[in-house]
């Protein structure tokens, strides 16, 4: 079947994964379907099959009388009440049902999101994520319902239009309106397969555009004390008019396209019925005959205009599912083992054997690092800046997989484990403290969800934060705001640290965990830390060496290289690069 440049058998392979999610609500879809079915019915051959048997019968030389003569004219009112009826509650089956899709497919592509590696987030701007996630989602769902039903509903009013005509056409000896309601379908596929393709494109561009509009927007939402601090608010108002003047000419050259095809389908369809009324004039049929080949004739360019609508909104959904099956077939670099074994928690002595790291091939991060840690050891991890410390603890979680060697956990390769399983049992406190849009107590129990209210506070009193806390009006019940804007930055790394202290992991990764707190607090914080480090094995990256004095290791990066391990009094006597480290902080 082909109809407007319409493949169904393509339309159908392209947004099957899409169409399944409509068995969750089969039957109002169905009913949707039946709505058209009427709808369609009623307008293609009901309207003509009234102009034709109904009216002539009203203006006879002999009318029907009384009660026979109202019941006739009521068929009119009826009819278009079962016609609007179908329409109404076609239309509003299709939208439950477009909901229903369209929570589906933006459910799979935010959990397909949540279970991409970091390194996937490291190449896509969040922005174009976003528009993705909300834009794109919603043009697919508009193919999978509202199209669907009209690629049903209009077929059957055309086909009920033509067979109107060939019926009156027939009666009246009149084939040659076949020949003119046919013929206009051919010369109006030209004009919507042209504007189909160009609308595509254009259509894809301009989502590339929104997409770049939300990350410059989010950019500088999350950035609005470092724009005002640099004056920046005039050149971040022309940076986003730039991209709004991007949209707005690939918004145009859509709505160009999309727009043009009806007043081109009409005026064709108008040309073809100015010839059959032309040739009703050289034949000299009556008007009375006329008027029914004509409406037969105008209820078959209806739907072959709305068919060129549903080809540009299919079009437009094809360039959306491409970007989004971009993200839901992208693999999973790190995945999940086939059969894993359980994690245990009494041994967690760490090995790295000769494992190597690589963001971009050929760029190598870690260079065959090779070490022991034993279980309950503290390590701090030193270094320039880029040196691969952070890179060394993220490996650990499995945030990224190594690319050559192997690191074991308990004797056990990380692989071996369920991912889940494994970020159980690590704790991490971030230099970027993230806090969720919701209380502090919530936001502390995101370190153990099934934990009281008393372990929270008892979290909250080990890492210091309970005084601050309850010196809110709303204490632990207090919004944070986005990241936590109500909170200062020592505030933020103490709700952090809470979170260690209540999910209790065996392993803890601290980065730069004290980096934003002031004496005092780092004061109170080295304390907690002092207890919270006990029977852990945990690894400390710091800048300040006065954080590290918890390790009974430390080990001494540089481009990628573990350079040498040791304590620090070893370290400052035979490891030049440690030593300068150390004395830049305290000597200088």
């Amino acid at each position: 079947m082909k109809k407007s440049g319409i493949k169904v058998p393509e339309l159908i392979e392209v947004f099957s994964p899409y169409f399944a999610m409509l068995r969750p609500v089969k039957w109002h879809f169905i009913g949707a379907i039946i709505c058209g079915l009427i709808y369609g019915g009623a307008s293609g051959f009901g309207f003509p099959f009234m102009a034709y048997k109904v009216l002539p019968k009203v203006f006879s030389d002999s009318p029907p009388q009384g009660w026979l003569l109202a019941g006739v004219i009521a068929i009119m009112p009826v009819a278009f009440f079962i016609r609007g009826l179908s329409d109404f509650f076609g239309s509003y089956l299709s939208a439950y049902c477009g909901i229903r899709v369209l929570i589906q497919i933006q459910s799979r592509l935010y959990r397909k999101l949540q279970d991409l590696p970091l390194g996937f987030f490291g190449k896509m701007r969040i922005g174009d994520l976003m528009a993705r996630v909300v834009g794109d989602s919603t043009a697919v769902q508009m193919v999978v319902t509202n199209v669907a039903t009209d690629l049903i509903k209009q077929p059957v009013q055309f086909a009920g239009a033509i067979a109107s005509v060939v019926y009156i056409s027939i009666q009246k000896k009149e084939i040659i309106f076949i020949l003119f309601a046919l013929a206009v379908v051919p010369l109006c596929m030209l004009p919507i397969r042209y504007f189909g393709k160009r609308l595509k494109e254009r259509a894809k561009r301009l989502q590339e555009g929104a997409g770049n509009l939300s990350t410059a927007l989010n950019e500088n939402l999350g950035a609005v004390r470092e724009v005002r601090a640099f004056n920046l608010q005039q050149v971040e108002t022309d940076k986003f008019k730039e991209r709004m003047e991007v949209i707005a000419r690939f918004q145009l050259k859509k709505t160009k396209y999309a727009k043009m095809l009806p007043p081109i389908i009409e005026f064709v369809a108008a040309s073809a019925m100015a010839l059959g009324v032309f040739y009703a004039a050289k034949v000299r049929l009556s008007v009375e005959d006329m008027l029914p080949l004509l409406a037969a004739l105008y209820m078959t360019y209806q739907p072959v205009k709305r068919f060129g609508a549903i080809h540009n909104e299919i079009k437009q959904g094809e360039a959306s599912v491409a970007r989004v099956e971009q993200i839901m077939q992208t693999p999973d670099t790190v995945p999940d083992a086939t059969q894993p074994v359980p994690f245990d928690a009494e041994s967690t002595g760490i090995e790295f054997a000769d494992v190597s790291f690589e963001y971009e091939p050929g760029v190598p991060v870690l260079r065959r690092v090779n070490a022991q840690i034993p279980a309950g050891t503290v390590v701090a991890l030193v270094g320039p800046s880029g040196a691969g410390k952070s890179t060394f603890v993220n490996l650990i979680p499995r945030f990224y997989d190594v690319t050559g060697g192997a690191i074991r956990i308990g004797g056990m390769d990380l692989r071996q484990f369920r991912k889940s399983d494994l970020r159980n049992h690590i704790s991490i406190v971030s230099q970027d403290t993230v806090l969720f849009n919701d209380t502090i107590r919530n936001n502390i129990r995101l370190g153990r969800m099934n934990a009281t209210d008393g372990e929270v506070e008892a979290s909250a009193r080990h890492a210091f934060a309970h005084d601050f806390i309850t010196a809110f009006d709303c204490g632990y019940d207090t919004l944070v705001g986005e990241r936590g804007a109500r909170l200062s930055g020592g505030q933020k790394q103490r709700i952090a640290i809470a979170r260690a202290f209540l999910r209790n992991a065996p392993v803890l990764i601290l980065d730069e965990a004290t980096s934003s707190l002031d004496s005092e607090s780092e004061e109170m914080v080295q304390k907690a830390l002092t207890e919270l480090v006990k029977g852990r094995t945990v690894f400390i990256i710091a800048h300040r060496f006065s954080t590290i004095k918890l390790a009974d290791r430390i080990m001494v990066f540089e481009q990628g290289v573990l350079r040498t391990a040791g304590t620090h009094s070893e370290l400052y006597a035979s490891d030049e690069l440690y030593k300068n480290l150390y004395n830049k902080q305290f000597i200088e």
